[in-house]
């Protein structure tokens, strides 16, 4: 939290400094871009992006995006349970352990946003602020412990009380997410950039990330 009103501040700040005059009429130019990178929270994901924005001033733009990135969540509790199993119509009841180590998230995120161009030159730093919903799926991966002598139990009632508990819940809830980051341009040719970009992105219900964005727009 203290790192993103840290760079609120710093945006301000350059809104505050920028001395480009507002001459260009509101919708006069539009530009596409796709930009790839990494998700890093505490461990590494991928992440790819398009996106399409039009002025609102000669310095403001509003923003488009849609994308596809992946957020893997390192995890390491123990699950204890039980389940039947049917034997030539015998019913009995197997116990089994096994860790989860990871949570694996697929999330295509749609998201609105503004940017602010600090200085017009070959070289453009600018800001960004986004928000909008995350779609997304997720699978967990996990490693299994074996049980002594494969233990099964004639009913569910004999069953240990330890491996009767129910296992932490991964919501599928709607993700909403907040990005706030700082990026430039270089320009290589009429019309074609370069853009670098870093953006700390909070999920609610997923991982929060930072991410190192490449590519280009034109």
């Amino acid at each position: 939290m203290k790192k993103i009103i840290v760079l609120i501040i710093v945006l301000f700040s350059f809104c505050s400094f920028s001395q480009v005059n507002d001459k260009s009429e509101i919708f006069s130019s539009f530009k596409f871009g796709a930009l790839a990178g990494v998700n890093l929270s505490n461990l590494i994901g991928g992440v790819f992006t398009i996106e399409g924005k039009t002025n609102l001033t000669s310095n403001l733009n509003i923003k488009l995006s849609a994308g596809y990135s992946t957020i893997n969540k390192k995890e390491g509790y123990n699950v204890k349970t039980y389940g039947p199993v049917v034997v030539n119509n015998v019913t009995t009841y197997q116990i089994s352990s096994y860790n989860v180590d990871k949570i694996l998230y697929d999330v295509f995120p749609v998201s609105v946003g503004f940017e602010y161009v600090f200085l017009h030159n070959n070289f453009s730093p600018y800001g960004i602020v986004e928000t909008g919903y995350n779609f997304y799926t997720f699978h967990t991966q996990v490693s299994y412990n074996i049980i002594p002598n494969g233990r099964s139990y004639n009913s569910a009632e004999e069953v240990p009380s330890e491996y009767k508990g129910t296992p932490p819940v991964i919501t599928k809830a709607a993700s909403y997410r907040f990005a706030l980051g700082l990026g430039t341009t270089y320009k290589i040719s009429n019309g074609i950039n370069l853009d670098i970009r870093y953006l700390f992105q909070a999920n609610k219900y997923i991982e929060n990330t930072h991410q190192i964005l490449f590519g280009i727009n034109f």
